[in-house]
């Protein structure tokens, strides 16, 4: 029998890779999306495939069956996040727990949840631990902590939630503009048109990156886990500190250096316990990545 998943956020950058994956797997999938900052043209129509267009924040949710939940939904834009916090608050916990209890009422046993690595802030741990000191900077890294709290809270013996910290997601589809932006798209765009690659400060400041691909495979093992052992929060990062300017530099393109702005110096995964508890791995390296597509 076909198995039924929910992703909310499914039409964005991660969430339709994990669509793409479930629907070519066999799964029923139904997706919950404002489409806010995705884009429709990352789905195509699929028998399998049902999209609910809606704000999960105050619409009515539907009343469906399912064997999944995958909760990716959320604003993901630190600037914005500085300019309008109640609308963070909002996409970030509001939402996070009427689906949770939407998701109970529903008759789910469990759900997977998407953090960030930015709940770490600036520190100097690295590589870092899920039991490592939380100094978030923004009020999209707060909320995204506060969410873990309110989930992890929740926990009831007959509903389990695992909450996931990504680190700096890549890969095929990512937008180069818009709230989920990074370096990476970013600096393709620039090699690509022929511009000067810029980078912030003098690009000593290091990142952990992880491939869309391999951050869609942990998804779905942290689903399959045995909830009654392998239960909390767990970093989904490649375990690799990589210097800014190592990617720029793989690119071979021109480089610029700009006023750095405040952001953590240093951010690296210690993967140690996902890798121990569930079947899972990193596979694909950042700058082999570029090499073959640029």
């Amino acid at each position: 029998m076909n198995k039924r998943a929910v992703v909310t956020g499914g039409a964005g950058f991660i969430g339709s890779h994990l669509v793409h994956k479930l629907l070519n797997s066999g799964w029923f999938v139904t997706i919950l999306d404002n489409f806010s900052t995705s884009d429709i043209g990352n789905i195509p129509p699929h028998s399998r495939l049902k999209i609910e267009v809606m704000d999960i924040t105050v619409d009515k949710l539907p009343t469906i069956e399912f064997d999944a939940l995958f909760h990716l939904a959320s604003p993901i834009s630190v600037p914005e996040s500085l300019e309008n916090p109640m609308k963070y608050w909002a996409g970030i916990c509001v939402a996070s727990r009427r689906v949770m209890e939407w998701a109970y009422e529903m008759g789910a046993t469990s759900m997977v949840a998407a953090s960030t690595a930015a709940v770490y802030g600036d520190s100097t741990d690295v590589p870092l631990k899920e039991d490592a000191k939380l100094e978030p900077m923004s009020p999209y890294a707060k909320f995204k902590l506060e969410m873990e709290y309110l989930l992890r809270n929740y926990n009831k013996s007959e509903f389990k939630c695992n909450v996931l910290r990504f680190f700096n997601v890549f890969g095929e589809g990512q937008r180069s503009t818009g709230g989920y932006r990074s370096a990476v798209p970013i600096f393709l765009e620039q090699y690509q048109s022929s511009n000067p690659i810029t980078i912030t400060g003098d690009g000593t400041q290091t990142r952990d990156w992880i491939y869309v691909g391999d951050v869609v495979n942990a998804i779905i093992e942290c689903y399959k886990a045995d909830y009654k052992q392998i239960m909390g929060v767990y970093n989904v990062g490649s375990g690799i500190e990589t210097q800014v300017i190592e990617v720029a530099e793989a690119l071979n393109g021109e480089i610029i250096h700009i006023t750095k702005r405040n952001e953590p110096h240093r951010s690296c995964a210690d993967i140690s316990l996902i890798t121990n508890n569930l079947d899972w791995k990193p596979e694909t390296n950042l700058l082999s990545w570029i090499k073959q597509i640029k």
